[in-house]
C-alpha cells in the first residue's frame, strides 16, 4: 500500500471512531475529501454537462456509507480495496446516469413527437422498461459474495488487496478500465492484466461452465 492510501485508511479509521454526526467525524470526513480531491485519483470526465452533480452525489454517498451502511447495502470495507476504488465504482454509474439523461433531454428538444391531441410526447414514455439484469451477472455477483474468502486468498504477491474477488468485480462487472485500476492500486497494467488472465479468469470461466453459460 502506498503512503497516500495508508494515510487515507488511517483517517477513515479515525473518522469511524467518532459518533455519526459528531463534529470530530465531520472534520475527518472533510479532511479525507480534501486529500482525495487533491490527489486527482477520482474518475475524470470532460464534456458531460452537469457532471458536478455526479460528484456531489458521490460525496453524499461517501459520508453516509463510509462507516455505516445508510443508503447502501454495506458500508465501505477496507479489505476490498482503497476508498478511492470504492468511490470510483459509485461515481462511474452516476456519470453514466447523467450522460444518458442529458442525451435523452437533448433528443426530446430536437425531435419532439406529437400525440393525437397535438401535445408533445416525451420520448421516455415510448421506451419500454429496461430488462431485468442478466441472470448470469446476478449469479456472478452472488458467487463473488459466497466465495469471498476463497477468491481473496488468491492475490498478487504481497498485495492482498489486489485479489481475484476485487478484480473480477471491478473489471468484469463494473468494466473499470485497466489504466484506472492501475492508478487505484499502484500496480502496472501488465502485472494486473497478467494476474487477471492467469488466475482470475480461469476461476470465473469455471463457475460459468458449472452454471451452463459456457461449454
Amino acid at each position: 500500500m502506498d503512503e497516500f492510501k495508508a494515510q487515507i485508511l488511517q483517517l477513515v479509521q479515525e473518522a469511524c471512531q467518532h459518533p455519526r454526526g459528531s463534529l470530530e467525524r465531520k472534520r475527518k470526513l472533510n479532511q479525507i475529501i480534501y486529500l482525495i480531491q487533491k490527489s486527482g485519483r477520482l474518475l475524470r470526465c470532460t464534456g458531460v454537462p452537469d457532471v458536478e452533480e455526479a460528484f456531489q452525489k458521490t460525496w453524499i454517498y461517501f459520508c453516509q456509507n463510509l462507516c455505516e451502511a445508510t443508503t447502501a447495502r454495506n458500508p465501505y470495507d477496507p479489505e476490498q480495496g482503497c476508498v478511492i476504488s470504492w468511490l470510483n465504482g459509485y461515481l462511474y454509474y452516476r456519470i453514466k446516469e447523467i450522460s444518458q439523461r442529458n442525451k435523452e433531454e437533448k433528443n426530446r428538444r430536437i425531435n419532439p413527437s406529437l400525440g393525437e391531441n397535438g401535445e408533445a410526447i416525451d420520448p421516455l414514455d415510448m421506451i419500454p422498461a429496461p430488462p431485468e439484469p442478466s441472470p448470469m451477472l446476478k449469479e456472478i455477483r452472488e458467487w463473488l459474495t459466497n466465495q469471498t474468502s476463497r477468491l481473496r486468498r488468491i492475490h498478487i504477491s504481497d498485495r492482498p488487496d489486489v485479489n481475484c474477488q476485487v478484480l473480477i468485480e471491478r473489471r468484469f462487472l463494473l468494466e473499470v478500465a485497466w489504466k484506472d485500476l492501475s492508478q487505484d492500486f499502484g500496480v502496472p497494467i501488465p502485472t494486473l492484466s497478467n494476474f487477471y488472465q492467469k488466475k482470475c479468469l480461469p476461476l470465473l470461466e469455471e463457475f460459468c461452465k458449472s452454471q451452463g453459460y459456457l461449454d
